[in-house]
C-alpha cells in the first residue's frame, strides 16, 4: 500500500465518474513574509503555498541560511551573511513532495522595519528615521501612512519594490506635506522630492486598484539619492550584449542638427524632453546590408520608439531634401507567452540600400513621454548581420488542467521540475534567433544525478522550440539540485554553444479575461528534485528512434508500455514537439510486449525539407490511498523523442 503522505496534500481532489480523483501533490510557493533583509543580520520569513509539507529553504546564494522553527514548520529565521551582495536572489521550498519554484528575496544594507497595520491615516501614520526600508503588504482598500522627517534642501527619495519581488501589488504613492496638502503622486516608480523647510513629510502607500493581503507584499525604501542608488531596471529581453563601443547623443542632434556617425556604429541617447526627436547621419552603399536595431522598451522603459531611414537628395536649387526609405518595425519574439513574454516595441529589422547615399535615422518615442524619471533610455545599433541564437527554458505542468479553459488559451501554471522514479518529465525550450540565422539547435543537459538522463532533442531549422525530456530510472535516489540545459548549433563555419535562461511564470491563471496578463521572468537556476514519495508504474516508450522520409509520406512509430507490476490498460497517445500536431490523430498503445505502431500522415502538416522532433504524451489512472478511500490517480506518461529526417517530395 503507497504511504498515505503521498496524496495527503493533494492539489486537486474531485468527483470523477462515481471515483475520487486526486492528483500528485505540486508543491508551489505563493509568498513570503518578509521577503528580504539586511546584510550581516537575521529576518524571520514565513512561507506560503501548496504542498510544502517538512519545509526547507533552498537560496540560490550560499550564505544566505535559514533554521526551520521547531513549532511553526512554515516559519523560518533567515541568517544573510554580511558579504552577500545587495540585490535580489531567489529562494525555493525543498520538501518531501519536491522543489517549488522560486520567490524573489531581497538583500539590502539599509537598516529594516515592519509596517504597522494601525497607520491607516495621517494621523496615526507610521515615524520613520530614514535612511530605512519598510517591511509591508498592502491592506485591502486602505492606504498606509508613514511619516518621514526632512531638511530644507535635501532630497527626499522613496522605492517602493513589489514587482521587482514578485508581488502582485501595483505600488500607488503619494507624498504630502504636514497639512495635508498633496506633492507629488506616482505609480510603480520611484518618488523624488526637494524640501523646502524643516518638517515633517507623509507618505501614502497602497495599491493602485485597493487589492491587498499577503500576495500584495512590498518593501519601501525611504533616504537620500546616496542611500538610494537608482537601480537599472531588469532587463531579461536584452539577450545579447552591444558591440562595446557605445557612442553617447549630444545636443544638439535633433533633424536640423543630425549627427554625423560612420556605420557600424551603437548609439545611447535618451527620450527627452516630450517628442523629443534624435537624428543620426550615416553613408551607405548598394548592396551592404545593415541590420538597425532600437532597444528602450526592453530596458523595462515605458517607450514607443519609431525609427524611420531617409534618404538624401538635392533639390535643383543646391539645398537637401530628405525621402523616406523605410520603417524599422517592432519584432518580438514570443508574444503574450507565459513561460517566456517575449512581447516588446522595441523596432529591428534590415536596410539594404538600391543606390550609394547619405542616410538619416530618426528616431522618437511615440508615447512622447519626456520622463526624467523613468530616463527614456535608448541604444541604437546600425551593425554588420551577427546571427546567433538565444535559449530559455521552462518546465511543462505535470498535468493539463483541462477545466481552466477560454479564448484565451488553458491554465498557466506555476510549478518546479519533480521527477518520480519511472517518470519522464518535459522542459519546453526557446529559440530567439538573431539576425537570420535559421540553423538546427541540438538542447542537452549538464548536471544530472546519477539515475536521471536527458533525452537529447533537436530544434529544427526555422523552428522556434524544442523539448527536452528528463528520465529517471526506477531507481533513481532522492536528490535536489541545478540542472544546466544548453543548445550547439553551427553559424558559418563555427560551432556555437549557448546555456538556456531558466525562466519561471509568476502567478497561477485561469485564462479568464478578468484575470491579470500572465507574467514571467528568469531565475538564477533549473532547479529539480527527484522525489521518493511515489513512483511511476509505467513507462511509454518509442521503439523508433529516426526516421527518414519525404514530407508527404505516412511514417510509422513503435510504440510500447512497459509496466513494473501485473494489470494495466490500453494508453491513448497523441503526438506532440511542434505546430500542427494539435490536430494529429489519437492512437492506443496496446498492453503487449510488442505494443503498437503509430501512423503519422505529414502531408497534411505541410512542413519543409529538415529535421523535426516528436514525442507522445498520454494519460494512465492508478489506483493509491487517499485519506483511507481508494482514489484513482492520472499519471502523465511521456515518451523518448523521435528525430524526423525529411526531404522533399519526389515530382511525378
Amino acid at each position: 500500500m503507497a504511504n498515505p503522505r503521498v496524496l495527503l496534500g493533494a492539489a486537486l481532489v474531485l468527483l470523477w465518474g462515481g471515483a475520487v480523483l486526486a492528483q500528485f501533490p505540486e508543491p508551489r510557493l505563493t509568498s513570503l513574509s518578509s521577503p528580504g533583509g539586511r546584510a550581516g543580520e537575521s529576518v524571520t520569513l514565513t512561507v506560503a503555498g501548496v504542498d510544502l509539507e517538512e519545509p526547507a529553504l533552498r537560496f540560490s546564494h550560499p550564505e544566505i541560511t535559514a533554521v526551520r522553527d521547531e513549532k511553526d514548520p512554515k516559519k523560518f529565521t533567515v541568517t544573510v551573511a554580511a558579504g552577500v551582495p545587495a540585490g535580489l536572489h531567489d529562494v525555493r521550498v525543498l520538501g518531501i513532495h519536491g522543489v517549488t519554484n522560486p520567490r524573489r528575496f531581497e538583500v539590502g544594507k539599509l537598516p529594516e522595519v515592519e509596517a504597522s497595520a494601525k497607520a491607516g491615516s495621517r494621523a496615526e501614520a507610521q515615524e520613520l528615521q530614514p535612511p530605512c526600508v519598510v517591511r509591508g503588504a498592502a491592506i485591502k482598500q486602505q492606504t498606509s501612512w508613514f511619516k518621514v522627517p526632512v531638511v530644507a534642501g535635501r532630497v527626499l527619495r522613496i522605492e517602493c519594490h513589489a514587482a521587482e519581488l514578485d508581488s502582485r501589488m501595483d505600488p500607488l504613492l503619494v507624498l504630502a506635506d504636514s497639512a495635508g496638502h498633496e506633492l507629488v503622486r506616482t505609480r510603480g516608480r520611484s518618488l523624488e522630492w526637494t524640501a523646502k523647510a524643516d518638517q515633517p513629510l507623509f507618505v501614502a502607500v497602497r495599491d493602485f486598484i485597493g487589492n491587498g493581503g499577503v500576495e500584495h507584499f512590498y518593501r519601501l525604501h525611504v533616504g537620500g539619492p546616496s542611500d538610494l542608488p537608482l537601480v537599472a531596471a531588469e532587463s531579461p529581453l536584452v539577450l545579447w550584449k552591444g558591440a562595446g563601443d557605445v557612442v553617447k547623443e549630444g545636443e544638439p542632434n535633433d533633424l536640423e542638427h543630425a549627427a554625423r556617425l560612420t556605420a557600424p556604429f551603437e548609439v545611447e541617447g535618451r527620450f527627452f524632453p516630450a517628442r523629443d526627436v534624435d537624428a543620426f547621419r550615416f553613408e551607405a552603399k548598394k548592396g551592404e546590408a545593415w541590420w538597425v536595431e532600437c532597444v528602450s522598451n526592453r530596458f523595462g522603459q515605458p517607450t514607443l520608439p519609431r525609427v524611420v531611414i531617409e534618404r538624401s537628395s538635392q533639390t535643383k536649387e543646391g539645398g537637401e531634401v530628405f525621402t523616406d526609405v523605410v520603417e524599422i518595425k517592432p519584432a518580438p519574439w514570443f508574444p503574450g507567452d507565459p513561460d517566456f513574454d517575449g512581447q516588446h516595441f522595441d523596432p529591428v529589422g534590415l536596410f539594404e540600400p538600391k543606390a550609394d547615399g547619405s542616410f538619416r535615422i530618426a528616431i522618437r518615442d511615440l508615447h512622447h513621454h519626456g520622463d526624467a524619471d523613468s530616463g527614456g533610455r535608448y541604444v541604437l545599433s546600425v551593425r554588420k548581420a551577427a546571427p546567433d541564437f538565444a535559449l530559455v527554458c521552462a518546465p511543462l505542468p505535470p498535468v493539463v488542467n483541462k477545466a481552466f479553459k477560454t479564448f484565451t488559451g488553458p491554465a498557466v501554471a506555476v510549478r518546479g521540475v519533480n521527477l518520480r522514479p519511472g517518470q519522464v518529465l518535459p522542459l519546453r525550450v526557446m529559440a530567439v534567433r538573431r539576425d537570420g540565422f535559421q540553423g538546427e539547435i541540438r538542447l542537452r543537459a549538464e548536471g544530472l544525478p546519477a539515475g536521471v538522463t536527458a533525452e537529447e532533442c533537436l530544434i529544427g531549422a526555422r523552428q522556434s522550440e524544442g523539448t527536452l525530456l528528463l528520465r529517471a530510472a526506477a531507481d533513481a535516489a532522492p536528490w535536489c539540485g541545478a540542472v544546466r540545459v544548453h543548445g550547439e548549433g553551427r553559424i558559418g563555419e563555427t560551432d556555437v554553444r549557448h546555456e538556456a535562461h531558466p525562466s519561471t511564470p509568476l502567478w497561477e491563471s485561469t485564462g479568464s479575461e478578468f484575470v491579470e496578463p500572465a507574467r514571467s521572468r528568469f531565475c538564477a537556476e533549473t532547479a529539480v528534485a527527484v522525489v521518493a514519495d511515489a513512483s511511476f508504474p509505467v513507462v511509454l516508450k518509442a521503439r523508433t528512434t529516426e526516421v527518414e522520409a519525404t514530407v508527404a509520406d505516412k511514417v510509422r512509430i513503435g510504440l510500447k508500455l512497459e509496466r513494473s507490476g501485473e494489470g494495466g490498460a490500453a494508453v491513448k497517445v497523441k503526438p506532440q514537439g511542434f505546430d500542427g500536431l494539435d490536430k494529429a490523430k489519437e492512437f492506443e498503445v496496446p498492453v503487449s510486449a510488442e505494443g503498437g505502431e503509430y501512423e503519422l500522415d505529414l502531408a497534411p502538416l505541410k512542413l519543409g525539407p529538415g529535421s523535426y522532433t516528436v514525442w507522445f504524451r498520454g494519460e494512465e489512472k492508478v489506483k493509491r490511498e487517499v485519506k483511507g478511500k481508494p482514489a484513482d490517480v492520472p499519471l502523465v506518461l511521456c515518451s523518448n523523442p523521435v528525430v524526423l529526417r525529411l526531404k522533399e517530395a519526389v515530382k511525378k
